[in-house]
Formats: structure tokens, C-alpha cells, sequence
């Protein structure tokens, strides 16, 4: 990663490093992605603006997708590419709102996880809890608000704890309050999804959860610090992502479909840890 120019203004910025090999698919995938789901928009019938969208959001689901997987699971490089084709046969069900959760979602995770190496400035954690206010406000959802004081407290109480953290906890835990009184007639029943869905984000959520509790030992390293990233930190990080879809279902369909990339994120974790990675170890064995 270069980060010493990105690190000049936050303390998590991620910027690609074209000298890594899947850095470079991945800019090589964005561009052919965004021009896939436009073509297909055409295909479709759609007017010019929605064909434009298809294009815009084919590019920036690839990579926020692929980006979002790097933070649940650091050492593995393949989920992080399981996850951008997942998310890509989700494109028609991504709407703008989508992206400002996916992102939102992310750096929460980082902040958590310390990817990037260093622990949050003032200024990142002000700007996170502005995006966090931001995807309350416009997907009307206050419970965001509740995972944002999860990942919050995390980064207070963890390994090398940020005790300031507790302050922007409790900023998001009173607008979650606040909010949530504001959007009393927001319904907070159970979604009554298909049976079929259900049973799937069931069964990825299970299969998370595996990979989840078998990341005991972490070899990737923070980008500045070059120090390796601690176990604890990226479960509680991949906790965090975890509790974000499954708040949504709260608002049902709405809800879904402002996490369908968080979900995509999940299922390439999933697969590739308890398909892929044991198809593999059995390959090898033979």
C-alpha cells in the first residue's frame, strides 16, 4: 500500500499499491465490471440514465466489495475475489444508499481491525461518526446507530485501547436514541423475507460464523506499522460486519437491499472458508 502521502491527512486510508499483483486485478476488474453491467442495462431496455448507473455502480461494487472482504478477512486474498462476483449478480438489487452503508461499514471495521496499522485520529473518528448519522438519516434506519457504539467501544476497550473512542460511542449511542425516536412509525418487526432467503442468509451467516471463530492466528500486517494485525481485533472487526446486515432485516426488503454488498462481503468469507478451503486441503492430500 502507499500510505505515507494518504496518512498525511487520515491515519486509515487504504490506497492500492499497483506493485501487488491482486491489487492490480482488482483495477483491471473495475473498469470491465462497469462496462458488463451497463451492456447488460442496454440489453435490457433501460433509459440512459439507468444504463449510466448500471456502469457507475458496476465499477464501484467490484471494488468496494473486494475492499470490504480485505478488511473481514486480511489473510485471505481469494474471499476477497469470491465476494466481487457474489456482489456482482447482486447489482440489480444495489441502490445509491447501498454504497454509503457498504463504505460506512467498512471503515467502522477498519477502525476495529487496524488494517492501515495506526489507530484513528480525532478527525477519522469525527468523519465516521458523521457517515454513521448520514446512513441513519437517509435509509431511516436509527439501529445503524448501535453497531457504530459496538465498533466504537471495541476500539476503547481492545488491544492498545483508544479510551476517546468512548466519547464517540456514546455520540452515536445518543443520536441512535434519537433517531429512533424520530422514526417511530418505522415498523421493527421481523422481515417477513421468503423462506428460501432466509434459509440462505441463515446458512451463510452460520458458515461466517466458522470462519470467524477459526481466525486465531493472523499473518497480514498493518500497512504503516508492518506489524501484524491482532487476532482479537479482526474477530471483533468481522463481528461488526456481521451485526450490520442482520440489523437491516429490521426494515425487511429496504433493509436487505441497503446491505446486499455488506452480505456479498459475508458469503465470499463463508464459501471460501468452509468450501473452498477444504476442497483444497482434500485436493492436496490426494
Amino acid at each position: 500500500m502507499q500510505t505515507h502521502s494518504v496518512h498525511s491527512v487520515t491515519s486509515i486510508g487504504r490506497p492500492l499499491d499497483r506493485n501487488v499483483a491482486t491489487n492490480r486485478a482488482v483495477l483491471r476488474l473495475m473498469p470491465i465490471a462497469g462496462i458488463v453491467a451497463a451492456v447488460v442495462a442496454l440489453e435490457r431496455g433501460a433509459s440512459l440514465p439507468r444504463i449510466m448507473w448500471w456502469g457507475v455502480a458496476g465499477v464501484l461494487l467490484v471494488f468496494g466489495v473486494w475492499a470490504l472482504t480485505r478488511e473481514l478477512a486480511p489473510d485471505d486474498n481469494p474471499a476477497a475475489f469470491v465476494s466481487m462476483g457474489l456482489g456482482f449478480l447482486t447489482l440489480p438489487l444495489v441502490m445509491p444508499l447501498s454504497f454509503l452503508v457498504l463504505f460506512t461499514t467498512m471503515l467502522l471495521i477498519r477502525i476495529v481491525n487496524r488494517t492501515a496499522g495506526s489507530p484513528a485520529r480525532v478527525t477519522d473518528s469525527v468523519a465516521i461518526t458523521l457517515l454513521v448519522f448520514a446512513v441513519m438519516h437517509f435509509t431511516g434506519n436509527p439501529v445503524f446507530g448501535f453497531v457504530a457504539v459496538v465498533a466504537f467501544v471495541f476500539d476503547a476497550a481492545l488491544s492498545e485501547p483508544l479510551r476517546r473512542q468512548g466519547i464517540f460511542a456514546a455520540v452515536c449511542l445518543l443520536g441512535a436514541v434519537g433517531f429512533a425516536g424520530f422514526w417511530r412509525a418505522v415498523s421493527l418487526l421481523p422481515s417477513p423475507l421468503h423462506a428460501g432467503v432466509v434459509l440462505l442468509l441463515a446458512a451463510v451467516t452460520l458458515a461466517y460464523v466458522v470462519a470467524l471463530l477459526r481466525t486465531r492466528d493472523v499473518e497480514s500486517r498493518g500497512d504503516v506499522t508492518g506489524i501484524p494485525l491482532v487476532a482479537s481485533r479482526v474477530r471483533a472487526g468481522m463481528l461488526v460486519a456481521l451485526l450490520v446486515p442482520w440489523q437491516a432485516l429490521l426494515f425487511q426488503e429496504r433493509g436487505m437491499a441497503h446491505t446486499v454488498m455488506v452480505w456479498s462481503g459475508l458469503g465470499g468469507v463463508a464459501v471460501t472458508a468452509v468450501v473452498i478451503r477444504p476442497l483444497k486441503k482434500l485436493a492436496q492430500s490426494r
